[in-house]
């Protein structure tokens, strides 16, 4: 993989303010791969200790998105449109880490799947899989200039 791709995908992750908010580090950046990890905290989980639902979705959301724009061309930009996730098993452990793989990638519409593992004592169990659709926009001023007519 190019530097400057693992560059400009590196620095679009560190722009996010979510997932600074959680304490999410992207780990691994491959030709249409990615890994997150997210070390468990309190504030993370839902009433029974366990990572929260929307924890565990935004993971698989961001993994597949950066999976995606690493295979981006000209400056452009994910955006995901739509995503479909199950919820295996209870998401517990010291913590998550989302792998994503780009399964098709087209010239505008990326196909990514993303696996959510808990890892506990160094072992890894599948929380969560999705399946999710990314678009590659021009930039974010192509959303937001549609936002504003309405």
């Amino acid at each position: 993989m190019d530097d400057s791709i693992r560059q400009t995908v590196e620095q679009g992750f560190a722009k996010q303010g979510f997932m600074q908010t959680l304490g999410a580090k992207l780990t691994k950046v491959g030709f249409g791969t990615s890994e997150i990890k997210l070390a468990y905290d309190a504030s993370l989980t839902q009433q029974h200790g366990l990572f929260h639902g929307g924890v565990v979705a935004t993971l698989a959301d961001n993994a597949a998105g950066f999976a995606a724009y690493s295979l981006m061309q000209g400056g452009r930009q994910p955006l995901t449109i739509e995503f479909k996730i199950n919820l295996l098993a209870p998401a517990k452990g010291s913590q998550l880490v989302a792998r994503a793989e780009v399964l098709r990638a087209g010239r505008r519409i990326f196909h990514v799947r993303a696996d959510v593992f808990s890892e506990e004592d160094g072992v890894a169990s599948l929380a969560a899989t999705a399946l999710v659709t990314v678009k590659s926009t021009q930039s974010v001023t192509e959303i937001e200039s549609r936002g504003t007519d309405a």
